[in-house]
């Protein structure tokens, strides 16, 4: 498993925007969100990606969340594409930290 931080997962892998739905969420500044539902239309576009531009964004349990390489079911909450595939084989882990309500 390679584990990777957030920032260097935003450079090395930037992410494809959601054009199905204009309110996605997981959007960096006031721009469009990135992150695809798990379910219709938006699963059926993530579905027709490469493989390996598929990420995953999973809840941890450790109240923390994961973005993990590839397409997963488990605890899934939804998943981004990028437009940089990783390694073939690559097992990659972002941590997502839990950061609490103020």
């Amino acid at each position: 498993m390679t584990k990777m931080t957030e920032d260097d997962f935003d450079k090395q892998y930037p992410l494809v925007t959601n054009h199905i739905d204009p309110n996605a969420s997981w959007a960096f500044d006031d721009g469009p969100g990135c992150l695809f539902e798990t379910y219709g239309e938006e699963l059926d576009f993530v579905r027709a990606q490469n493989p390996r531009n598929i990420w995953t964004l999973v809840d941890g349990d450790d109240d923390s969340q994961y973005v993990i390489s590839g397409y997963h079911l488990v605890n899934r909450i939804g998943y981004l594409i990028s437009t940089v595939p990783f390694p073939e084989d690559a097992d990659i882990e972002v941590l997502i930290p839990h950061e609490p309500y103020e």
